[in-house]
């Protein structure tokens, strides 16, 4: 093979191959890997103060999406004590959620971890890149 040939081989290895960042919270779950976190604290599995970044995917509000962001990052905070259930939920968007979601997100963690996040009226649920995830209550609104 020329080394033209073989620079565009590897040019070609390069775009095809997947990034070193690149997550997949999409297809990481297997069946039954839904509750993985049963019975753990939401603080334990992701605190709050270490969430760097919100992706909003999706918010069926009438605020603005500074107002949902803020949102997400409260139920975390205010969750923190909360433990996950023994309960799958239904499929939807990243896997996890419910097709009635309010809001879906994408969670960076400092530490350069992933997590998808969904919640509806009840409930929250999170899913990491290794599949692993876990539902939650959400807490009662509370002041601040």
């Amino acid at each position: 093979m020329s080394q033209a040939g073989l620079s565009w081989l590897m040019a070609l290895g390069t775009v095809l191959a997947p990034a070193s960042g690149d997550v997949d919270l999409a297809k990481s779950a297997g069946p039954g890997s839904d509750a993985h976190w049963a019975g753990r604290r939401v603080a334990d599995v992701l605190p709050a103060d270490a969430i760097e970044r919100v992706v909003l995917l999706k918010a069926l509000t009438s605020t603005t999406a500074a107002h949902d962001l803020v949102g997400i990052r409260r139920i975390l905070r205010q969750a923190a004590e909360q433990k996950f259930l023994d309960q799958a939920p239904r499929q939807g968007l990243l896997r996890l959620g419910r097709e009635d979601s309010i809001w879906e997100a994408v969670l960076v963690v400092r530490d350069g971890a992933v997590f998808g996040f969904v919640a509806d009226g009840e409930h929250a649920c999170l899913r990491a890149a290794d599949g692993q995830g876990g539902c939650f209550t959400l807490p009662r609104a509370a002041q601040e």
